[in-house]
């Protein structure tokens, strides 16, 4: 029972979840470590909402009995579909969704990317009383609380959209 596919997805946006509170909960934090864990949350919510995804596509192309995948990226997934080799209502509206750099799940591929790409030059950022930190973070455009809570929360409705339209009445 573990190994469906629905199972995965649903403890993947469960995690999600948590995550993001927790990451909301250390961003109010006035502790010595708040940045730190605001960012290690950050990274804690973006691999569960990342890993929802993908468990999403698996999930919607199993229903359909497509070919089983054998890449291991969201990104990887979305090209094929978009390339036409999975033709499915649902998936092609995720990779129409990857395509426009507005929309919730381009924000979070491009997060996902900045987080995998390799450090580049230390930026330092003025911190309350004049402390400086050295930070090798991307300057600005950055996937920020807001851009995860809708993330979350999209991914969730079109989650029950999608298992709504593949029930069986």
């Amino acid at each position: 029972m573990a190994n469906e596919a629905y199972i995965r997805t649903n403890q993947a946006l469960t995690f999600a979840r948590l995550a993001l509170a927790s990451w909301e909960a250390s961003s109010a934090s006035t502790a010595l470590d708040a940045v730190t864990m605001a960012r290690y949350h950050r990274e804690h919510t973006l691999f569960h909402a990342y890993r929802a995804t993908q468990s999403l596509i698996v999930e919607v192309s199993g229903r359909y009995n497509l070919a089983p995948w054998d890449t291991s990226t969201v990104e990887q997934m979305l090209s094929a579909i978009g390339d036409g080799e999975f033709l499915s209502p649902e998936l092609s509206e995720l990779a129409l969704q990857s395509g426009d750099s507005s929309s919730w799940l381009a924000g979070m591929l491009l997060a996902w990317r900045q987080l995998h790409a390799p450090p580049g030059a230390a930026v330092t950022e003025p911190l309350k009383a004049g402390t400086l930190i050295a930070s090798t973070a991307a300057a600005g455009g950055e996937w920020g609380l807001a851009e995860a809570r809708v993330a979350i929360e999209v991914l969730s409705k079109l989650l029950d959209r999608y298992r709504e339209s593949m029930r069986e009445w």
